[in-house]
């Protein structure tokens, strides 16, 4: 089969009754949505030739336009369509199933974080115009039954399978057996097998649970810990104070500052410390070398436009902000009624480094007291410290 005919269904559509709070798909884990963690795969699938397209199926009624924006930031080279999906799995799944446009769809499940693209390219593989493939493994465990009564009787674990996602089957097809099966059934395989149609199946990965309970969550909050690697870094910048320049602080031009500060570009002492705390934890070179002041194209630019670009950078490297928090040191003017705007520039600049950057930025600004050049409103000074998560080692 040609892969790029191939559709990524994600099912982010469910409530999570069974968790102790509902939604579990857009709880952070590892710093991002549990949802992400499959569409990063989606990504990764499309990097490989695998799919061609993603649709994301999200709750009924369910206000999900941050997680559009979050997707539209990421500038994804493929086609990303978002429905709204149902009551149950099989109507959301269906909703899915019907917007996408490849010969053959790959169903999986948002609450699997971990599914690998070595599996899906095993599943993939095994597909054929009229057969279906799943992700099966073992039952591992003795199994018992528990009676109405709490009688319990032993259960042959012999030739039994738990099932697991991504499913893939013809596309055309598998709307068909959809339309007919029962709104409650737990799969696709289980509609695909009772419309008798045949089925091949994969060996699963153990690696791949699914989150159910709340139990399940927090081991997977242990793996993704495993997962990644943690740096902090720190920021340092100041300009002198002219009188002849503009007080631009955190991209937000100051009103009737007596003030500004020098520099080759715009001089924003916040942004170039914000900056270099972001690259030292990355261990990337500072600003002023991918930045240099020899360059002209640079003269009198926006620091927050560097600030932006310096995000998309790192974010494709993986990296994410978890905490920033920065000092300005700063006698005049006063500008404590600023921070909320400078905050809100920061978080918009950055935003593309984290799936939820509320309340993840603190400022604060402190008097030079009259001492020093600072004190003497000579300068401004501003102190940046980033601690940032890698997931270099994600999904090798």
């Amino acid at each position: 089969m040609t892969f790029k005919k191939c559709s990524f269904i994600l099912l982010a559509g469910g409530k999570g009754a069974r968790m102790e709070s509902p939604f579990k798909q857009f709880r952070l884990l590892g710093g991002m949505p549990l949802w992400a963690w499959s569409f990063k795969l989606s990504s990764e699938l499309y990097d490989m030739g695998l799919i061609g397209e993603v649709i994301v199926v999200f709750p009924k009624g369910f206000d999900f336009s941050n997680e559009v924006k979050i997707i539209n930031e990421l500038n994804i080279p493929f086609k990303v369509n978002v429905v709204e999906g149902g009551e149950t799995r099989a109507i959301s799944s269906l909703a899915g199933i019907g917007a996408a446009s490849g010969d053959y769809v790959l169903v999986h499940d948002a609450a699997r974080p971990f599914a690998s693209s070595s599996l899906v390219q095993r599943i993939i593989s095994s597909i054929t115009p009229l057969t279906g493939v799943i992700p099966l493994t073992p039952v591992r465990d003795a199994l018992k039954k528990v009676s109405n009564k709490g009688e319990i009787f032993p259960v042959s674990r012999e030739n039994l399978w738990s099932t697991q996602t991504p499913q893939a089957f013809p596309r055309e097809e598998l709307i068909a057996v959809m339309k007919l099966a029962d709104n409650n059934m737990s799969d696709e395989a289980e509609a695909w097998i009772k419309a008798g149609y045949p089925i091949n199946f994969v060996e699963g990965e153990p690696s791949n649970i699914k989150v159910t309970y709340e139990s399940d969550f927090k081991f997977c909050e242990t793996i993704a810990r495993g997962m990644s690697q943690w740096r902090v870094g720190h920021g340092f910048d100041v300009h002198p104070l002219r009188p002849w320049r503009k007080l631009i602080l955190a991209g937000h031009l100051i009103p009737d500052a007596p003030l500004g500060l020098e520099g080759h570009s715009d001089g924003d002492v916040i942004s170039h410390a914000v900056a270099d705390a972001l690259l030292g934890a990355a261990g990337e070179p500072d600003l002023g070398t991918l930045y240099p002041s020899s360059d002209e194209r640079y003269k009198d630019a926006s620091s927050i436009i560097f600030l932006e670009e310096i995000s998309h950078f790192l974010s494709k490297k993986n990296w994410s902000l978890i905490w920033l928090d920065i000092t300005l040191e700063a006698q005049l003017p006063r500008l404590s009624k600023f921070i909320n705007c400078f905050k809100i520039n920061l978080e918009n600049a950055l935003s593309s480094l984290t799936w939820a950057m509320n309340k993840r930025i603190n400022l604060k600004v402190k008097s030079g007291e009259y001492i020093g050049a600072v004190g003497k409103a000579q300068c401004m000074k501003c102190h940046a410290i980033a601690t940032m998560r890698s997931d270099i080692a994600w999904r090798k």
